[in-house]
């Protein structure tokens, strides 16, 4: 059963979205308060492929340690309606390995993310959470003016995605674990087409 809680103000951006009908919000993780569902996400059958993080709750308490002290990313928890759906990291993208492979401004962030709740699939939301959480980017720090992404070549599902939410593509990149898609998001061109 998914756990609903009640909108606090922890939320670092919340906004209710027409096209979807519902509010989307992300939070920090807290280890705490977040061990347990991260674990059971991480172990999820959907997740394994892309994430390989199906480990022993010790471990992924380490992975979060290692997260929550790494200056070039911060951990969110992601939630539709207050119900806790997806997890997700923002890093800067210039002391992330993917600076290696572009010319990376101070300011370019980009994100990983994983929805951890099934119940979620199919219900015509990963545009809109998609898009929430870029263009919480660009609101977090008014001086990036692009958000960048790295998903693998074999993420079919979300490179769907990626053009209705102002992301264009920019070749193959072969990183550590995978074969991905360099993809750019322009400031510019996001409030052009969805505002911030």
């Amino acid at each position: 059963m998914l756990e609903h809680r009640v909108p606090d103000s922890s939320f670092a951006y919340s906004r209710f979205d027409p096209d979807i009908g519902r509010t989307i919000s992300f939070r920090l993780l807290e280890k705490e308060r977040d061990l347990n569902l991260l674990w059971r996400w991480m172990n999820q059958a959907h997740v394994v492929p892309q994430w390989k993080m199906a480990k022993p709750i010790e471990d992924i308490a380490a992975y979060i340690d290692l997260n929550l002290a790494d200056p070039h990313q911060d951990p969110y928890i992601g939630l539709i309606d207050g119900i806790p759906m997806s997890y997700w990291e923002a890093y800067w993208a210039k002391d992330d390995i993917l600076g290696r492979h572009y010319p990376a401004e101070d300011k370019d962030r980009g994100w990983h993310m994983l929805v951890g709740e099934p119940a979620f699939f199919g219900r015509g939301i990963a545009p809109a959470v998609i898009r929430a959480f870029t263009r919480f980017l660009f609101l977090d720090d008014p001086k990036t003016c692009k958000v960048v992404g790295e998903p693998s070549v074999e993420a079919r599902r979300l490179l769907r995605y990626a053009p209705v939410c102002g992301f264009e593509d920019q070749g193959d990149i072969d990183l550590p674990d995978k074969r991905a898609k360099l993809m750019f998001c322009h400031r510019e061109r996001f409030i052009q087409q969805f505002g911030l």
